[in-house]
């Protein structure tokens, strides 16, 4: 390799790391505005504001449906459900907006947004 390969080499990395860093800073959205938003059958049934020190379990029990979701440490989780498959359960954590665990048998999804990720097609999708 010549000199001046390896100076464009460099340039272009340094120039993708800045862009990786600054998309990374603008893109993030404040935690303020993010929260878990659980639905049963469709319906909002609880909205939890939603950061690192928030610690919260939120159990849903209908009929003979169980799911209890838990808020800790900036993660959320369905940590016990009494489907037949345990898939939401299995899902394991989430913790970034847009991310969601759905439990298909009970009808039932925790979801965290934020107010920059809410659009008009999620109100139409649903």
């Amino acid at each position: 390799m010549k000199r001046n390969d390896i100076i464009l080499i460099v340039v272009v990395l340094i120039l993708g790391g800045l862009s990786y860093a600054v998309m990374n800073l603008i893109g993030k959205p404040s935690g303020s505005d993010v929260k878990v938003v659980i639905k049963h059958r469709g319906e909002v049934i609880q909205e939890i504001p939603f950061d690192e020190q928030t610690d919260e379990v939120y159990t849903m029990q209908e009929d003979d449906e169980l799911n209890v979701v838990t808020v800790k440490d900036g993660k959320v989780a369905i940590t016990e459900a009494n489907c037949r498959d345990l898939v939401c359960v299995k899902t394991g954590e989430i913790s970034e907006p847009g991310e969601i665990i759905v439990c298909l048998p009970h009808q039932f999804t925790v979801e965290i947004v934020s107010d920059e990720n809410v659009s008009e097609l999620d109100d139409i999708a649903e």
